[in-house]
Order: C-alpha cells, then sequence, then structure tokens
C-alpha cells in the first residue's frame, strides 16, 4: 500500500510539473530601444544612433542575431520587395532612379561595448547577422549599439518620403524574433507584413521647427503638446503653415519616470511667420527641389512600452484634429487625427471615427491598453488603397469618401489589438490578424445595395468574388504564407474567407461562448507572440468543444460549406449577380452588328455568363441583317473542367459558329445579291498548370477543326452587254484542321508569348511559328518584337492546279486582308471590297510588312508555297518627345521568302529582304491600330509607280480591328484567374 501511495504521490508531482512546465514554457525576447535621430529635410536623410537592452528569455545561449535593416529593401532592383512588386504588377519601383532609392549604412554594431562582425544574409540585401563577442546566455541582457544613417526613398511602400513629406516607417535597424520556432529573419515586402520582438521605445527626433509630427506614443514635450492641441482648435482654413513655440523638453527612462530636462539646448528663436509666397507655406532660409526650407530645428521625445514597432509621420502641412475618451474602466486617452487639407471633407468625422473603433474593440476583445491613439493621411503622388497599422498610430492613403475613411480606420485602428497587442507572425500566418480583425470589420458592416445596379449585385460580393475563385480551383488556403498567395487571393482569402471562417467558429460555439473564447485569448495572450495552436487550445479549452472540424479547413482549398450544386433557371435583363449561389440566370441583351453587307444587324445576346462560372458556359447572339434580310449572327457553347489533375488547369470541349454575307452585287437583272459564309469550329483546349500559382506562365494545347462553308459569287456574262454579273452561289464546303501550341507569360515587364501552330486541309499543310518579346522601357512605354515563319507543303504532288487552289492559303509578307482570312477569324466590316476605307483594312498574320495593295506586287517574293520569315518591330516614343496620352509607334518590317534566295531563278532581279517602315497609331489596348507606312524597299516603290492612283499617303495606309485580341487576360494581366 505505501509503496503504491508512494507512485501515486510521485507520478502526481510529475504529472504537476509536467503541467506547471507546459505553461511557463513560453518564452519571448525582449528589444527596448533608446535612438535619436536627426531629420535631414535638405537631402531626406536620417542621421541616428541606437541602444538595444537585448533580453535573452529563451532556454538557448545565441551566438549571433539577425538584424532587419529593411532600408536596404530599396537599395536596388533585386530585392524581395522589388521581384514582387513586378509580381504583382507594380514597375515604378524597378523602373525608379537612383535619386528615388534608399539604403541604410554607416553601421557599426557594438555588443557591450565590443565590436560586433557582421555577415550578409545569403540571400537578402536588407537582413544581416551580428554575430556576438560573447555568447549571451539564457536569462542574460547585452546592450547593443549602432549609429546608421538612412537614405529615405520615395514611398513606393508605406514608408519613406514624399518631396518633404515624411513617412518613418521599418527605418531602424531591429533584431529579429526568435521564439520556439527559431530564428524569422525575413526581407521587407509589400504584400506579407511584420513579426517583431516587443519592447520599450524612448526616441528623440531632431527636425525642421515647422514641421508638424505624429508618432507612436506618448509625447513628452508639453509645449509641442500645448501647440498641437491649440492648433486642434482652430478652422482648418486657418492651419495650414502654423508652427510651435520651442519650449522644455521633458525625458523619460525606459519605465516611463520622468527624468530632469533633457540637456541638449534647441532654438530659442520664436518660428518665423510663413512666407506667403512659399508653396509649403515654410520660411524662405534654405531652397531645394523648389522647395523654401527653414534651419530652425526642435527636437521632440516620444515614450512607448510594451509595442513591437515605432512609426513617425512628419508634414507641414497637417491639418489636426483632438479629442479625448474616457474608456469603460474610467482611464482617458487622447485622441487625434492629422490630415491633409483637398481631404478635410472625407475626414470630417475621423475623430468620431477612431473613437467608435475605440469603444467597439475594447468591447469586443478587451479594453484599449495604450494612452493615445492617432490616424495620419499618407502623403501620396499614385492613387492608392487601405491603410496601414503602427503600435497607436495608423497610417491611411488618401480616400474618395468619409465611408471610406471611417472603413479604414476601424479596421487599422483594429490592428493595435490583432498585432499591436496579440504580435501574431503576420508573414506566415497572416490570416491570425488580418481576418480576425476583418471579422470584427464585418460585424461594424450595415450597407446594403440601393441603385439599379446595385440591386444585381450581390449584398457580399467579396463572398461571391470568393465562390468564383473556389470555382476555378485558382484559390488557396487560408493557412499560407503571405508571401506565397497571389495578389487577388492574399486580398480574398486572408481577409475576406479567413473572416467567414471566424463566423462559422462563432455560429459553431455561439455568440455568447464565442465572445468569451476572444476575451480569453485577448486576456492570456495580450503583449505575446500567440501561435494558431495557442488560439484553438483557449477556443477549445475555454468552450468545452473540440474544433478539429473547421480547423482543417484552414489548411485546405475550396468552400468552407458544403454548398448545393442545384440551381434554379431564372430569366434576368442585361444581367445579375443576385443570388447567384440559388439561382443560375439566363440573361438577355440587345445586339447591334454591322458589316458592309449585311449593314445593319439588330438582335439578342443571351448568354448564361455570371459569377461564379457556370461549366456549361454559352453566348448566342442572333441577328437580323436589315438589308440582306438574311439571319446572321455568332454563338459558342462550351463546357468546363477545372483542375481535373494537378498537372491540368483548365479543359475546355467547346463549339462555336458564325454566319455573315461577305460579298453583294448587281445581277444582271439589277437585283441585289448576296454571298456568305457560315462556320462550325469545335475546339478542345486543355491549359496545363504551373507549379505555382505565383507563376505567370500560361501553357496550353488547342485542337480546332474549322468546318466552313461558303456560297461565293460565279459570274455570268450577260449576252446584251457582254459584261459578267454576280449570281448566288450554292454553298461549297472545305475543312481545316488546326493544331496549337502556346506559351506566354504575361509578366509586368518583358512579357513575351510563342506559338507554334500546324493547319492541315484536303490538299495541303502548313506549319507557323510566332513569337513575341515586349521590351520594356523604364519611363513607360517599350518595343515589341515579333518573328514569324512559315512553312507550307501540298498533300501529294505539287501541280498546277493545286497552286491555284491553294494560293489563298499560302504564308505571305504583306499585309493579310479580308478575304485572305480563310478561317474567317477576325472580324472585317468590308472583307471584300476593293475600294473605299473598307479596303484598307488589315490583320495581322504571316509576315505582317503593313504596305497595302499587294496584289500588284505579283512579281515580288511575297507569297510562298515554300517559307516566309519576318521580323516586325515597333516601339513607343520618349515622353518628352510625344506625350503619353498620344499612342504613336513608330514601326519597321522585314522579312524574305523562299523565292528570293532560288538559285534556280536566273531571271530574280529584285531584293532578296523587304522592309516598311512608318507610324502606327495604337487604340483601346492595341485592339484598334492605324498604320502609315513612311518608307519602304525600293522593289514596292516601283510597283506602287505603275498604278497612280493607289500610290498616295491616304490609300496607303491601313488599320486593323483585332476584337478577338481583346481577352480578360489581356485587360486584367494576371489579376484576372478567372
Amino acid at each position: 500500500m505505501r509503496l503504491n501511495l508512494t507512485f501515486f504521490f510521485l507520478a502526481f508531482l510529475c504529472l504537476g510539473s509536467l503541467r506547471s512546465y507546459s505553461q511557463s514554457s513560453y518564452w519571448q525576447q525582449q528589444a527596448n530601444f533608446q535612438i535619436k535621430v536627426k531629420l535631414n529635410d535638405i537631402d531626406q536623410t536620417l542621421d541616428a544612433f541606437e541602444t538595444i537592452t537585448y533580453t535573452n528569455n529563451s532556454p538557448d545561449t545565441l551566438k549571433f542575431i539577425w538584424f532587419h535593416i529593411w532600408p536596404n529593401a530599396y537599395k536596388n532592383d533585386k530585392t524581395a520587395f522589388s521581384e514582387q512588386l513586378l509580381r504583382n504588377g507594380r514597375t515604378d519601383f524597378y523602373f525608379s532612379n537612383k535619386m528615388q532609392r534608399g539604403y541604410i549604412n554607416r553601421l557599426d554594431f557594438k555588443i557591450d561595448g565590443l565590436t560586433a562582425e557582421i555577415e550578409d544574409h545569403p540571400q537578402y540585401i536588407d537582413v544581416v547577422k551580428v554575430l556576438l563577442p560573447i555568447p549571451l546566455a539564457p536569462g542574460k541582457t547585452s546592450t547593443i549599439t549602432t549609429p546608421f544613417h538612412v537614405q529615405l526613398p520615395y514611398n513606393f511602400s508605406r514608408g519613406g518620403h514624399l518631396d518633404h513629406s515624411y513617412q518613418l516607417t521599418q527605418w531602424f535597424p531591429k533584431p529579429a524574433v526568435y521564439d520556439k520556432k527559431g530564428w524569422h529573419e525575413m526581407p521587407y515586402l509589400d504584400q506579407g507584413e511584420y513579426y517583431s520582438e516587443f519592447g520599450n521605445y524612448d526616441v528623440t527626433i531632431t527636425l525642421p521647427k515647422d514641421f508638424v509630427v505624429a508618432a507612436t506614443g506618448d509625447l513628452q514635450n508639453e509645449d509641442e503638446l500645448a501647440w498641437l492641441t491649440e492648433k486642434a482648435r482652430q478652422p482648418v482654413e486657418s492651419q495650414k503653415g502654423q508652427v510651435s513655440q520651442k519650449g522644455k523638453v521633458k525625458s523619460q527612462n525606459a519605465k516611463g519616470k520622468k527624468t530632469a530636462p533633457a540637456k541638449k539646448k534647441t532654438t530659442t528663436t520664436k518660428h518665423p511667420t510663413p512666407n506667403a509666397k512659399s508653396r509649403t507655406g515654410v520660411p524662405q532660409n534654405i531652397t531645394t527641389n523648389n522647395h523654401q526650407l527653414t534651419t530652425e530645428t526642435k527636437t521632440l521625445h516620444y515614450i512607448q512600452n510594451n509595442v513591437i514597432d515605432f512609426a513617425l509621420f512628419a508634414n507641414r502641412n497637417f491639418i489636426v484634429k483632438n479629442d479625448t475618451l474616457q474608456l469603460q474602466s474610467g482611464r482617458v486617452i487622447n485622441v487625434w487625427a492629422f490630415y491633409l487639407k483637398p481631404q478635410a471633407s472625407q475626414w470630417t468625422n475621423s475623430i468620431q471615427f477612431i473613437k467608435d473603433a475605440i469603444v467597439k474593440h475594447s468591447q469586443w476583445l478587451g479594453e484599449y491598453p495604450f494612452n493615445t491613439v492617432s490616424a495620419v493621411q499618407e502623403d501620396v503622388v499614385t492613387k492608392s488603397y487601405g491603410g496601414m497599422e503602427y503600435p497607436t498610430i495608423t497610417m491611411l492613403a488618401p480616400a474618395d469618401d468619409g465611408l471610406t475613411v471611417g472603413e479604414t480606420i476601424f479596421h487599422e485602428v483594429g490592428h493595435n489589438w490583432l498585432q499591436g497587442v496579440l504580435a501574431t507572425n503576420e508573414r506566415t500566418y497572416a490570416w491570425m490578424d488580418e481576418g480576425f480583425n476583418t471579422f470584427y470589420d464585418h460585424k461594424n458592416d450595415s450597407l446594403k445595395p440601393k441603385g439599379w445596379v446595385e440591386k444585381r449585385m450581390p449584398y457580399d460580393f467579396e463572398g461571391l468574388l470568393m465562390t468564383s475563385l473556389e470555382s476555378v480551383k485558382q484559390d488557396q488556403p487560408i493557412n499560407t504564407p503571405a508571401d506565397q498567395f497571389t495578389e487577388v487571393n492574399y486580398g480574398m482569402i486572408t481577409y475576406y474567407k479567413t473572416a467567414e471562417w471566424m463566423r462559422a467558429l462563432q455560429k459553431k460555439l455561439g455568440e455568447s461562448m464565442f465572445d468569451s473564447c476572444m476575451h480569453e485569448y485577448y486576456r492570456q495572450w495580450q503583449f505575446k507572440h500567440p501561435q494558431p495552436e495557442d488560439f484553438k487550445n483557449i477556443v477549445e479549452k475555454t468552450s468545452g468543444q473540440s474544433i478539429n472540424d473547421l480547423w482543417t479547413k484552414l489548411d485546405k482549398k475550396g468552400s468552407l460549406e458544403n454548398k448545393e450544386n442545384h440551381k434554379k433557371l431564372a430569366l434576368e435583363w442585361l444581367f445579375s449577380l443576385r443570388d447567384t449561389d440559388k439561382k443560375q440566370y439566363i440573361s438577355l441583351a440587345p445586339a447591334i452588328g454591322f458589316n458592309n453587307y449585311d449593314h445593319l444587324m439588330v438582335g439578342a445576346v443571351i448568354h448564361d455568363y455570371q459569377l461564379p462560372l457556370p461549366r456549361l458556359q454559352f453566348v448566342l447572339a442572333p441577328m437580323y441583317a436589315t438589308v440582306s434580310k438574311a439571319f446572321a449572327g455568332i454563338g459558342r457553347v462550351g463546357y468546363n473542367w477545372y483542375q481535373p489533375s494537378q498537372k491540368i488547369k483548365h479543359v475546355e470541349l467547346a463549339v462555336s459558329g458564325a454566319k455573315f454575307s461577305t460579298n453583294d452585287g448587281l445581277d444582271s437583272s439589277g437585283n441585289k445579291v448576296f454571298a456568305g459564309f457560315y462556320k462550325v469550329a469545335p475546339t478542345l483546349k486543355v491549359e496545363f498548370a504551373n507549379r505555382s500559382l505565383l507563376s505567370s506562365m500560361h501553357k496550353w494545347i488547342e485542337w480546332k477543326t474549322y468546318l466552313i462553308g461558303e456560297n461565293n459569287f460565279k459570274y455570268i456574262e450577260k449576252i446584251a452587254d457582254s459584261n459578267y454579273y454576280p449570281s448566288a452561289n450554292s454553298y461549297s464546303t472545305r475543312y481545316i484542321n488546326q493544331l496549337t501550341f502556346g506559351v506566354d507569360n504575361n509578366r509586368v515587364i518583358y512579357p513575351y508569348d510563342a506559338k507554334l501552330q500546324l493547319q492541315q486541309s484536303s490538299s495541303f499543310w502548313k506549319a507557323t511559328v510566332t513569337g513575341n518579346y515586349f521590351l520594356s522601357y523604364a519611363k513607360g512605354g517599350g518595343a515589341n518584337v515579333r518573328l514569324f515563319a512559315a512553312k507550307f507543303g501540298y498533300i501529294g504532288s505539287r501541280t498546277t492546279t493545286k497552286q491555284f487552289e491553294n494560293y489563298r492559303y499560302m504564308p505571305k509578307l504583306t499585309a493579310v486582308k479580308g478575304n485572305e482570312d480563310y478561317t474567317y477569324s477576325n472580324y472585317f466590316f468590308g472583307r471584300n471590297d476593293n475600294d473605299g476605307i473598307a479596303s484598307q483594312q488589315i490583320m495581322m498574320r504571316d509576315g505582317d510588312l503593313k504596305i497595302l495593295h499587294t496584289d500588284q506586287f505579283a512579281s515580288l517574293p511575297n507569297r510562298s508555297d515554300n517559307w516566309v520569315a519576318a521580323i516586325n518591330l515597333s516601339t513607343t516614343l520618349p515622353y518628352q518627345i510625344i506625350p503619353k496620352w498620344i499612342p504613336i509607334k513608330l514601326f519597321v518590317d522585314f522579312g524574305t521568302t523562299a523565292d528570293a534566295w532560288d538559285k534556280d531563278d536566273v531571271n530574280f532581279t529584285g531584293s532578296r529582304i523587304l522592309y516598311v517602315g512608318g507610324i502606327q497609331l495604337s487604340l483601346l489596348k492595341n485592339v484598334i491600330n492605324i498604320y502609315a507606312p513612311l518608307v519602304y524597299s525600293k522593289d514596292f516603290k516601283n510597283e506602287l509607280q505603275t498604278d497612280p492612283s493607289t500610290n498616295t499617303f491616304g490609300k496607303r495606309i491601313s488599320f486593323s480591328i483585332d476584337i478577338q485580341n481583346l481577352t480578360l487576360r489581356k485587360i486584367f494581366g494576371n489579376k484576372m484567374p478567372l
């Protein structure tokens, strides 16, 4: 019995010690900062010195510390930041000049007074390893010091400067987080936020006296605080350019206790009156970059304990608003808003917006723990959206209306809880801050659609987009690191879908229990680094329920709910996206068409396109031609399989058709007769999947068979006048099998595409290769290089009859006209016109030397039943010469054919390589192009001179209408995954 009792007693002690260890096993490092920085407003630089008191609370002895030196993300175009911007479609930083970029240097790390060596990170220029001269044992503290100099970049992402407006974010050397999973050294990214150690911040900044400053924490300068408060009481119109008066600067130690006034002296002269001639309202002491700057300075002091970062914003023209807010505990906090005059109307209610956010988040999670809260308008040139959170202060981009300001403030202020206090790893688990925070945004949202368009839009448009992504299997799991999301998925899944997951959790637990779980989560993990498993443990322990069913969905693609696939058919005028989870709409819209033979055509578009995209997709546009008195139109029906395997992204089996008139004339009796065509084209297209959704590559293969019927005129001689007149003819049919292999990379710079196409009919075969490469210019625009080669051959022996029958299929050098579009794949409004503007329409195919009247060039090596090759070049002009809004380019085309190199043709005396060059006007994303040839080969010139009626500048101009090139991928690039 004693042995058994002893056994159970020992077991109890072991279990107790295990439980105690599990509760105390959590640890986190502490990094306290004291930073003294000076802002140079002439060259937009910082000179600073920082002292970090770093405490190793881990069980490991540290031999080095990774440091983030994130200003180096802006040093060149090879950084992770630059590469991510390009991936997401932004070129502004990649093509920025040296003066717009930034960096950090003059680092000289010392650890407890001993010089520390530095090693570069093997991959990231903005991360360094600081080797500790003496290893830092568990529980020990080291003092780390370094000076540093920062060239602030142009404000490309969250921080930097816009001329003399400053956003100091991610600006100082900061230790990476070291936790139970190891080091979390990471580069600065635009998509994907941070993971930082908690610490106490003591920051002083010296800058020109006439700046208005907003920053993390509590301002210690009583005179500056009094001036800001007085400024906030004044009307908006009178605030611009006002400056504060110098006074004493108080300082605090790391624990927040006040000490004696700082010894450092600042200028005692009163701030001068703003110069009315200055654009910024700044005294005219120094002139640089058309700005008038003051040399007088002030030193401001900020203190904030237990935060993960420090941000500061400085602008001479900030309008200031201020109020106080009493929290439920009775504690009073300061509420500040800083914005610029152009946004004054949008920010009218900003203080109330901030208060609402503080009150509601305090109720939902726990009381706001800091003494101040601020919102600051970001100063930007280009349009941007949203905001960015920092401890006690948030930055907002300019907004179109007050509602947007209110929504953004609510979200960003909410991050003071969900990241500022519950400091999760935002880079790896972005959903734990952005998604949780968005859940609370939705609790505050009560907007409903009202207008005609809004009534056809869903109440939850984001939900519809999310469902659409899931339906084509282009979504990603919620638990995906931020930098591995596509840009679309980062916005939709990290924010919206996670909020829906939280809503599902609330529904499972019940609202009251859910609130209890969130309060407990906040209580236990405030000012710590909770991991996903920590949140799960809190929820399950507090609620007494398992949430495994929901938890596993964090790592899965697809819908959070099992949705029924059965939908009711419904008719709709034009379109509707309302209730598309329950209804499959058949939509009806008017249709209008035109060509020179049918003339005006009227009809209807009947389609089933909606979001999410149905698997069976159709669009039918039957029309009645008002002149030919015939029915015409186009149509397409396709069935889609999305990601049927890991290697295949999309398969579509479709059939398309078209019917139009292609010519008209008067028969021998004076009656109008028409020629025309019909086309039926069954298609099977397979798009291959990339290894990563982040890739902009697009690879596909397509089989298409063209079944074409044509009733071209037959011409009959009229005995009375010996003239030939067109007469209606019966349809003759033909087919063309076509196999195409395609690849394109629709990246934002240097995009390219290549296509290998094989065609075969009863009497010929043809192989063509086409490639395009776009060379992007730093200041916008670029040059396109097109390469083309074709090989033609006969099925069976080559005969004169076969040459004649296959003439239209042979590849050629010069412009392809409507009667040569033998698959009827391009829109021509005068396909067989021989004069007038319609006769000047061409299409880009084959050699594409853009010169008209090619029927005159029979004696030149233009069309070949062997091979053809060509190069087409076009370039935009510098915007200093031609403004960006004028879409003018220069083009030059070169080409040759097998006939030009035929050694057996002793009579050939022409040029082996032909060329055309001139001016190109491109409209509607290159859907419409107008070409004016100015220079061309002597051979062309000689031939044109044989017919003076066509040898005029106006008649040499050609144009193309490439509607078939207007695709969603072309319009939206990689941002449109549907």
